[in-house]
């Protein structure tokens, strides 16, 4: 399951001091690099965010591998992976080093790396999103609109949910060893997916798109307790 993140600092567009209360981190163009991986649910929606608000020309991208071995994400070849440019990193656990030596936290994507200070900004997915809505209006992205200001409190409200039964809920039903623990947390993801979505937009998923998700959930739970698919299902899609 996706533990609280060890880095929440923030961008904004004078570099003035964020939530976190840390200054200097100014939106501008190339200075930002994110780190994700296509397995990963919580990266999933900064990938989206970055393409909804225009800032792919902003914000270069490295992708880490989507299978997670015992030293974690990777940036082996192969799969849609990506090489990591800070230090030539072969592991993301050198990412977070490289930003703090002494760090022996937990290892997540998505990253949002900091190139001109050396140092990681954030790794939770529902602040970069922040960031990139309202941090980079002024040097060319789409115009605010996806999280306006005066919705933040409803906002964050319903990213906790979501946090909770939809992006944890993959995880939780994935790799529940009993059956009832798995439909139960399989329940509350649909629910909660079928809610996010009507908030949303009725037209980004529809009922086929979320069981294909399902089923895709329901797939993973028959593999992991395969003794011959156990070890690399498992580490597929957790961190």
């Amino acid at each position: 399951m996706r533990n609280p993140s060890a880095f929440r600092n923030w961008v904004t567009a004078d570099g003035s001091a964020g939530p976190s209360g840390v200054s200097g981190l100014k939106a501008e163009a190339r200075r930002f690099h994110l780190y994700v991986s296509l397995a990963c649910p919580w990266a999933h929606r900064t990938l989206v965010f970055r393409a909804l608000k225009g800032v792919e020309d902003m914000i270069d991208i490295s992708f880490a591998h989507w299978f997670i071995g015992p030293d974690g994400w990777t940036f082996t070849p192969g799969d849609g992976s990506t090489p990591g440019p800070i230090n030539n990193a072969t592991f993301l656990h050198q990412v977070n080093t490289a930003a703090k030596p002494d760090f022996t936290g937990q290892v997540t994507v998505p990253v949002l790396w900091d190139k001109q200070q050396g140092a990681i900004v954030s790794n939770e997915s529902a602040d970069v999103i922040g960031m990139f809505n309202a941090a980079f209006d002024d040097i060319g992205a789409a115009p605010e609109g996806y999280c306006p200001e005066g919705e933040r409190e409803e906002i964050d409200a319903l990213n906790a949910r979501i946090f909770d039964t939809v992006n944890n809920g993959v995880y939780k039903a994935g790799l529940r060893r009993r059956k009832l623990s798995m439909k139960t947390h399989l329940i509350r993801f649909m629910s909660d997916t079928s809610n996010a979505i009507s908030v949303a937009s009725p037209t980004i998923l529809t009922s086929r798109d979320i069981s294909a998700i399902c089923i895709s959930i329901h797939a993973s739970r028959r593999l992991s307790t395969s003794p011959t698919s156990k070890t690399t299902t498992t580490a597929a899609i957790t961190r």
